[in-house]
């Protein structure tokens, strides 16, 4: 008995020992709940853009939140903060400008 309770002893002071071991040592970005901070435009700048895109039919790129970059035109606006934007003739998207991190003229 004393022997399986030294081998468990030992087995799980192995195991924290690695834990520890690549903790301190390896940055493998395993949290998923990290505060990220994105810098995001302003939301008045936003408003102001993709408004001036919308009445003047700029080409615009618009990157989300997440990264993701579209290429395309505002073509309608359903309130303040939420357009229409037009990818392609067969691809279009309803953006939130919240959701939205930078609009640049092509």
């Amino acid at each position: 008995m004393q022997a399986k309770q030294a081998y468990n002893h030992f087995t799980s002071n192995l195991i924290n020992h690695t834990a520890n071991f690549i903790n301190n040592n390896f940055d493998f970005n395993i949290e998923s709940n990290q505060n990220l901070q994105i810098k995001q435009m302003p939301l008045m700048q936003l408003e102001l853009f993709a408004e001036q895109s919308f009445q003047r039919h700029y080409s615009v790129v618009i990157t989300m939140l997440n990264d993701e970059q579209f290429q395309g035109k505002f073509i309608s606006q359903v309130n303040k903060n939420k357009y229409v934007f037009k990818i392609n003739s067969a691809f279009f998207e309803i953006v939130m400008l919240d959701q939205i991190k930078s609009i640049n003229l092509i």
